[in-house]
């Protein structure tokens, strides 16, 4: 049996899953602890992989100059990607409320 989790394809996030009541609850509940976005504002983004392809690493260019590194572990991912789509997906909705089609391109 390998350490790899199997992806089931059956949680993997769909449009209309970022109006579930309980993501709803977890993106309020990140903003409270996420605080003030725009202090942790990113100017540059990096993706690539462990050399053995079992972490995913992610470099943030901080607008001051720094920078901040994370590993993903293998067993992560799926949770990292329905995630950040659900994410995307709200963001996107709300970027286009707020500010109409000319906003959201």
């Amino acid at each position: 049996m390998t350490d790899f989790p199997n992806f089931d394809p059956n949680t993997i996030a769909k449009p209309g899953d970022q109006h579930n009541p309980r993501v709803r609850a977890n993106q309020a509940a990140f903003q409270n602890r996420f605080g003030d976005f725009k202090t942790r504002h990113v100017v540059g983004l990096h993706f690539g992989p462990a050399p053995k392809g079992e972490w995913v690493g992610i470099i943030l260019d901080m607008e001051d100059g720094s920078e901040v590194r994370v590993a993903i572990p293998f067993n992560y991912w799926q949770a990292f990607g329905n995630e950040y789509v659900l994410a995307m997906m709200s963001a996107g909705e709300i970027v286009q409320a707020a500010y109409g089609q000319e906003g959201a391109a």
